[in-house]
């Protein structure tokens, strides 16, 4: 009887890549600290990126075909303070959407990225006024397959 596949889970895929790759420049979530955490991580890492899964399809072509995939969207804030420089959320976002481009061919112990794609560049998504803090959003996507095995 052929094995069931289980699709990767596309955000955290997204989000161990981009925090491998950011390392101490960015910390990468899917839901944000609240409060003062939120303030203590910002100071400390100089900038959060938030993804989040806003949508996308599974290609299941039956449970045991090896090329499965999902597709997911995602809706990418990335968040800086404001002062000493106003652009540093949108330089984040530019680096992020860089990086993003090269994730293809790149694996976790979830998954494989197949593909990636941007349907929405870098934009400013704007904040609460005074709150000190910047955000650059984009909308990406994603093209993931679970892991090869050997039997």
């Amino acid at each position: 009887m052929a094995t069931p596949v289980q699709l990767p889970d596309g955000k955290q895929i997204a989000i161990d890549l981009l925090q491998s790759i950011l390392g101490m420049s960015a910390l990468v979530v899917g839901e944000l600290p609240e409060g003062e955490e939120f303030d203590r991580l910002l100071a400390q890492y100089g900038g959060i990126v938030r993804i989040i899964r806003i949508g996308g399809l599974a290609d299941l072509r039956g449970w045991s075909d090896p090329s499965a995939r999902d597709q997911p969207r995602f809706s990418v804030d990335c968040y800086a303070p404001a002062k000493p420089a106003l652009g540093a959320a949108m330089r984040l976002a530019l680096r992020v959407r860089g990086e993003w481009e090269m994730l293809p061919g790149r694996s976790t112990p979830d998954g494989i990225v197949t593909g990636t794609s941007e349907e929405t560049g870098p934009q400013d998504r704007p904040e609460e006024p005074n709150t000190g803090v910047r955000r650059v959003g984009m909308t990406l996507g994603m093209s993931v397959r679970p892991p090869r095995t050997t039997s």
